[in-house]
């Protein structure tokens, strides 16, 4: 009888072992998908940002070059921006110098 019992005990601790070990590995799972999806949302949020800023930059540069009197072609190729934009840009100019 009291081997059966000791038997028994044992077969109980072993089964909370696994079931222990299967929630520990779901909560590591858990916490590691959460941890990937940060890293991934902080690398698309930085090239995001990037992508914003250099259009900023370019157009920007585009508004310096038009102010000093740089052909609307020559901006729009070296600004990388398309002509009708930074014709815009140059409308944009001249409505505020009046």
């Amino acid at each position: 009888m009291a081997a059966e019992k000791t038997l028994s005990k044992i077969n109980m601790d072993e089964w909370r072992w696994i079931i222990q070990g299967q929630i520990e590995g779901r909560k590591r799972d858990y916490t590691s998908g959460l941890l990937a999806a940060e890293r991934r949302g902080r690398a698309s949020g930085l090239a995001e940002g990037e992508l914003r800023g250099a259009r900023q930059a370019a157009i920007a540069n585009a508004r310096n070059l038009l102010a000093l009197g740089v052909n609307a072609e020559t901006v729009s190729e070296g600004c990388s921006l398309p002509l009708e934009q930074v014709l815009a840009l140059k409308e944009e100019l001249k409505t505020e110098n009046y």
